[in-house]
């Protein structure tokens, strides 16, 4: 039996263009009104996931930018804080400015202005950067506002120059590194303080929820989402979905753009037919 249900944000929840399908808040209440618990194990950060908190009405803890920060947005209570020291984010950023990589540096995790770059950037995630303009300010120099912990430090460009920074970075315990996204020819790497990530968040969500991971079904479609499937009772891929991610599945639903979360809601949770075969 299914008694928590956790659902990504991007590429899973929403439409290609970032709007929420009717049917899928329509389900999600549905399951909230019949006892199941559902929140929300996002990569975004807060203002980014807040519209859709707010249209699902979920006062319970959401788990944000891939479980550095678990927040209970009502009530403004924070479960979890993991920040990255000043030290590895200047590190980061200086391997990236000696491989040509673009960075984005995130200083804090409720600040509205909270992303810096101070380079130009043109690819295939310039659609995120347009997404997310009202987050972002360009300045001389992103490390002079480096004074203690920062939120995050986001790689984006060629694979094989990010792997290069991230070999000369070397192992630590005192960070995380999580491939979030592929488009076209680059990628896009994220760089956390340590433990972090979907499945380190888990054990927080079942502990408040009271429920064991047996009991959870997760949702997802990305490179950010293999860490938790094979730790839930129910893993489901999205029809859109990256193969590795399918891999772990032990169903596939529909992609994002066909209400593909409803569908998996409806047909494993509110009226389940026992069948995890894809």
């Amino acid at each position: 039996m299914i008694k928590l249900v956790l659902i990504d944000i991007d590429g899973t929840l929403v439409r290609d263009d970032k709007t929420l399908p009717a049917e899928n808040e329509e389900a999600i209440k549905e399951a909230l009104q019949s006892g199941v618990l559902v929140t929300l194990v996002t990569g975004r950060n807060y203002g980014a996931a807040k519209e859709i908190i707010d249209k699902l009405q979920l006062d319970v803890p959401v788990v944000l930018q891939n479980g550095a920060f678990i927040y209970r947005p009502y009530s403004g209570e924070v479960i979890r804080k993991v920040g990255l020291t000043g030290d590895v984010a200047k590190r980061v950023i200086h391997l990236c400015r000696q491989e040509g990589t673009f960075y984005i540096l995130y200083r804090d995790f409720l600040m509205q202005k909270d992303m810096l770059i101070d380079q130009d950037y043109d690819g295939p995630f310039s659609m995120y950067l347009k997404r997310n303009a009202v987050r972002l300010d360009r300045v001389e120099d992103v490390t002079s506002f480096i004074s203690g912990e920062v939120a995050e430090v986001a790689l984006l460009g060629n694979e094989d120059r990010i792997l290069r920074v991230l070999r000369q970075l070397g192992d630590g315990d005192n960070f995380t590194v999580i491939k979030s996204l592929t488009r076209e020819d680059e990628a896009f790497y994220e760089i956390f303080g340590p433990k972090v990530g979907k499945g380190e968040a888990l054990n927080y969500l079942c502990q408040h929820f009271g429920v064991s991971p047996e009991e959870v079904m997760f949702i997802g479609d990305a490179y950010n989402d293999i860490d938790i499937m094979p730790l839930v009772g129910f893993p489901v891929a999205m029809g859109n979905a990256v193969e590795e991610v399918k891999k772990f599945a032990k169903a596939v639903t529909k992609s994002n753009n066909e209400g593909g979360v409803a569908w998996a809601i409806r047909h494993f949770v509110l009226s389940p037919k026992g069948d995890f075969t894809r």
